[in-house]
Parts: C-alpha cells; structure tokens; sequence
C-alpha cells in the first residue's frame, strides 16, 4: 500500500487510506471527471498467498525478469493488474485528458481470504469510496490462447461461485484403539463422507455457463465439442455426463462441488476418540439456497450422529448482466487485444470480491488483457508465477483505451 500512495503522490492524484486491522490496510484514489456520466471502480487486492521459496527457481518475491517474464507472488494474482490500472490512470492525468466520470482505484487487503478486512470493509465502513460510480472492473477474466483451442477465446467473469462452509461432525463412544469398535466418530465420519461424495447431486446449467460451452465448443477441433451446444440435454444422457463431470473444470461450472479439505480426530494413535470433524470447502452457484444444500447434505449422509454444520455465515452467489455498457465495451477490448479473440460471458469457479461490490449496485467483471496459455493459468497460486512483459506493456495500453471508452475524453 505504500508503494501504491508513494506513486499517486509523485502523479498528484489524491487518495486515502484506511486500517481494517493491524497491517490490513485498503487505499482509494479518485481521478475526477466532469460528471457526465457515472464513474468507474477499478480493484484489485494486494494480499498473495503463501510461496515457499524451496521450490520456486527465483525469489518469490523478488520481482525477477527472465527471459522475457516478470518472476514472483502475485505476478498474474493480482498485483500486476493493480499496476496496469494505475499506470493506465496515471497516462490519462498526465495526457491532460478530462473523462466524463470519475475513476476509482481501490487497492484491498483481504481477497485471498474471506474480504472481511478489504472488500467488505470498504463497502461498509468508506462507502463514499464508491460514491458515484455504478461499475467495477477486477480480475479473473482474459484471453486464452492454447495449444487445445483452433482460436482464442476472450473471457469476462460476471458470477463466481461462492464458498459454503459445511462442517461435518461426528460423534460415538469413545475407547481403547485395540478395539474395532464399528461406529466409532472416526469411522462414521469416513462413511459419512464416503456416501456424500458417492452422491449425485443434479447439475443445473445457468445461461451464461451454456454461452460459454457454445463459444468453446466453436474454438475447439471438428468434434471435440459435440453435445456443448445444448449442455442441459446433453448431460441428460449417462455417457456423456460421465465424460463431461469426469473434468473437474468442466464439473464445477454446472454443479455444487464439495471437497474435503479439513480432517481432524484423535491425538493419540491408541485412543479413539469421542468426536471426528470434516471441513468441506463446498462452492455453490448463482440461484443456489444454501439452505437446500445443508439438507441434501444431509440427506447423502444419512446418519444422525453426524452434524452438518455451517461454519459461517452464509453468502449467497450473484450475476451481473450481459446487456450493460459496460460488459460491451470490456468485450471490445479484448478484440481489440486480439482481433479474432470470440468473447463469452463465463461464471467463474474461484472466488474474486466483485461478489461485494455486486451486492452494494454495482455491475461488477472480471476482466484481464492478458493472452494466457495453459502453462501461465497453472502457475497461479503454483510455483514460479510469472507475467509476460509483452502482456503488462500491451495491458497498460489497453486499460488506458478501456477507460476512455467508456468514460469519454476530451483535452
């Protein structure tokens, strides 16, 4: 956050911070503009997640160039977007060109986390922030551009699915680990969670996730996306619902996904223990009740000396429309990036804060102008992220042209 006031003080563009806790700070800055038109919120969270430098090839967070890439924690998630916009912004003050509506650029400190001490507490606590602006640009958007597809394909993420923490506990007498005792809480549990993720839970296919499958479907090789047209029907039939949920990509974007990720029991290998617990990081989709899926949880378990719990408070998915300005105006960038890119609305199966931003009236995407392949997308939250430098120069350019599309200018 530093660094970010450090370069909207040499540019003279006027900011403030705020403190959620103890090093969890949020920064906004304001480009003003002449008011004829709503203003704009540019995002991005300056938290990363953890890098363990025993298996990385440079320092993670030294900001190594290599051969043509920008080395680090963060490169692509998000730090270098944050950069894009500032610089895109700064290009714009310093060209003496005056926009119809302000620009807002809000650094956070929480995304990777749950938003409570980014998103969350700017929407609540500095909602003047956002005063005036009825759209939000963040991440998780781009053009993909692989080996596997005939064309490249230019994505804008207008949902993503929203985590649903489902807690299982188990419970039974506890005794001597020389025992087989058969309805132990470790033993339940495992059946418990066995029978949950044997279950088939029905998929349910919202429209932009069928507009993405068809756009897919016309960038892949002659056949190698039969049944994507019409994805609900498709599915219907067994042979190719076990080919299409067998990709745990394709999987998630039609269905609530359950995966186990917390296990904890005993402490001693010779004693079983009175309870067992399974935290199941559980993502649900837009139109989705949470309430619904607690009890069909339970229904797949089928014990009743299992709880099925909600850890926290539930957050319910949101979307934001296709037919907006906005959304068009984020597709015509991407085909001016790449002119023959086919661009499609996608609900995304990680989490970004648009989701905040969404449920306080702003139209909220997800949107990069990065060209990634396969082996960049893999690298983030992996080992060795990287950037292009041919993506953060042609990006600047692209976000400066972004904002005056749709906001004007005028010198």
């Amino acid at each position: 956050m530093a660094f970010l006031a450090g370069v909207l003080e040499r540019e003279g563009i006027p900011f403030e911070t705020a403190d959620a806790a103890p090093g969890r700070g949020n920064l906004a800055a304001r480009l003003a503009g002449d008011g004829a038109r709503p203003g704009l919120v540019l995002h991005h969270h300056i938290d990363v997640v953890h890098a363990d430098r025993r298996h990385w090839s440079v320092d993670p967070f030294g900001g190594v160039v290599d051969g043509g890439y920008l080395y680090g924690r963060g490169s692509l998630d998000m730090k270098s977007l944050g950069i894009l916009q500032l610089l895109a912004v700064a290009a714009i003050k310093r060209a003496g060109i005056r926009l119809g509506g302000d620009v807002v650029l809000l650094a956070t400190a929480d995304e990777e986390d749950d938003s409570e001490f980014g998103a969350e507490f700017v929407a609540r606590h500095r909602p003047r922030w956002l005063a005036g602006a009825d759209g939000a640009i963040s991440e998780l958007g781009g053009i993909l551009d692989t080996f596997s597809l005939t064309r490249p394909i230019g994505i804008i993420g207008v949902s993503e699915k929203m985590p649903l923490p489902v807690r299982l506990t188990a419970r039974g007498v506890p005794g001597h680990g020389s025992l087989p005792w058969p309805n132990s809480a470790p033993n339940r549990l495992v059946r418990a969670l066995g029978r949950l993720l044997d279950a088939d839970r029905s998929s349910r296919v919202l429209p932009e996730t069928q507009q993405f499958f068809t756009t897919l479907a016309g960038a892949l090789p002659e056949g190698a996306g039969a049944g994507y047209d019409d994805l609900a029907r498709s599915l219907e039939s067994a042979e190719f619902r076990s080919a299409f949920l067998a990709n745990p990509h394709y999987a998630a974007t039609v269905q609530t996904s359950f995966a186990v990720t917390i296990l904890r029991a005993g402490e001693k290998r010779n004693v079983i223990p009175a309870e067992a617990v399974a935290d199941i990081d559980c993502r649900v989709l837009a139109g989705d009740d949470p309430e619904e899926v607690v009890e069909w949880v339970r229904r797949a378990i089928d014990d009743d000396q299992v709880d099925v719990t909600i850890t926290s408070p539930a957050k319910r998915p949101n979307l934001s429309p296709t037919d907006t300005v906005l959304y068009k105006e984020l597709a015509a960038a991407l085909q001016r990036r790449m002119p023959n890119v086919s661009v499609t609305p996608v609900v995304l199966t990680g989490l970004s804060d648009s989701w905040v931003f969404r449920r306080h009236g702003l139209h909220s995407y997800g949107f990069s102008p990065f060209v990634l392949d396969e082996a960049e997308l893999f690298r983030v939250h992996g080992i060795d992220e990287r950037v292009s430098l041919e993506n953060l120069r042609a990006g600047v350019q692209a976000y400066a042209e972004l904002l005056i599309a749709i906001l004007g200018g005028s010198r």
